[in-house]
């Protein structure tokens, strides 16, 4: 099963209250900004979002999970409020040895993908083992940035 082709757009009806918005923290680099602006705006227009997701651009090297545990990422879902996504922005100062920054950009980007990966299979209801959730959003994570950088080269 293509987890994310059954939410392009073409094979998915509209839904009330969907959608999906970014807040962007201060600080973050601009041309990181610009590039998940441009990410957002091409997801708008590939994928359905069935319920409205907020994402929270951090500008930070990891968030903190509910357990105390610092993560590349979240995805958080609430009973009577819309889910949300939070990803941490600043790229680690040791990294910029080890990789170009088209590289840097597109690990951060990558870990949006994961977390909407979450996002899918939480709306979907999947019951699978947290195992085979987590390769799931692994797989997806470069499949989908390939996609956008293909489509709007």
């Amino acid at each position: 099963m293509n987890l994310w082709q059954r939410f392009e757009i073409r094979n998915r009806p509209s839904f009330p209250d969907q959608g999906i918005s970014f807040r962007y923290e201060a600080g973050i680099d601009p041309a990181l900004r610009e590039l998940y602006i441009r990410f957002a705006k091409w997801l708008r227009k590939t994928y359905v979002f069935p319920v409205h997701v907020r994402v929270s651009v951090l500008n930070r090297e990891r968030v903190r999970l509910k357990n105390g545990a610092d993560a590349y990422g979240s995805f958080r879902w609430y009973p009577r409020r819309p889910p949300n996504i939070r990803i941490p922005s600043k790229i680690e100062p040791h990294l910029y040895a080890q990789f170009s920054m088209e590289e840097l950009y597109e690990q951060v980007l990558s870990s949006l993908v994961h977390e909407l990966t979450h996002y899918y299979q939480w709306y979907l209801d999947l019951e699978q083992s947290n195992a085979v959730s987590e390769r799931q959003a692994n797989h997806y994570r470069y499949r989908i940035i390939h996609r956008f950088h293909k489509e709007t080269a």
